[in-house]
C-alpha cells in the first residue's frame, strides 16, 4: 500500500469528499457530514507526515459515521474521535502490512511513523489500538 498525500487525496474525492483550505483560529481541520468537506488549514501544519495523519483521520470521521457537533458532550466527542481513529487506523495502517514491517526488523515507533507517513503520535495510538484493544500480540 502507498502512504502518501497523492493516495489519500485520491481516496478523499473517490469517496465524494472536498478537501478545502480555511483558516481556523484553533483547529487544523474539520469534517461536516452532510456538506462531504474536510477544511483543512494548512498554516497549522508541520508537515507530510502530520497532513497525511490528519487527512486519513478526518476520513475516518466520513467511513464511521463519527461525527459530532460544538454543543456535543465531551463523552460523545471522544467516542467519535476514537471511532475516527480506528477507522482510520485499519485503513491505512493495515495490520498485515504492520506486522511485515516488525518481522523485517522496523519496530521504533518512529521508524513505522515514517514507512506508514503518519506522525509518531499516531502510529503510537496504532500500535496500541492492536495491542491493547484488539488483543492482537505484535
Amino acid at each position: 500500500m502507498k502512504h502518501d498525500l497523492n493516495e489519500v487525496y485520491k481516496d478523499l474525492e473517490q469517496a465524494d469528499i472536498a478537501v478545502v483550505p480555511y483558516q481556523f483560529h484553533h483547529l487544523k481541520s474539520v469534517s461536516l457530514a452532510e456538506e462531504k468537506v474536510v477544511g483543512i488549514d494548512r498554516s497549522k501544519i508541520d508537515g507530510c507526515a502530520e497532513e497525511y495523519t490528519i487527512l486519513i483521520h478526518e476520513k475516518g470521521h466520513f467511513d464511521s459515521g463519527a461525527f459530532y457537533t460544538a454543543s456535543s458532550p465531551y463523552p460523545i466527542k471522544e467516542q467519535a474521535e476514537c471511532r475516527a481513529d480506528r477507522a482510520a487506523i485499519l485503513q491505512y495502517i493495515p495490520l498485515d502490512e504492520l506486522r511485515e514491517c516488525l518481522r523485517h526488523g522496523i519496530v521504533e515507533p518512529w521508524d513505522l511513523a515514517e514507512h506508514f507517513g503518519v506522525t509518531e503520535e499516531f502510529m503510537r495510538k496504532s500500535i496500541g489500538y492492536y495491542r491493547d484493544v484488539m488483543g492482537i500480540v505484535l
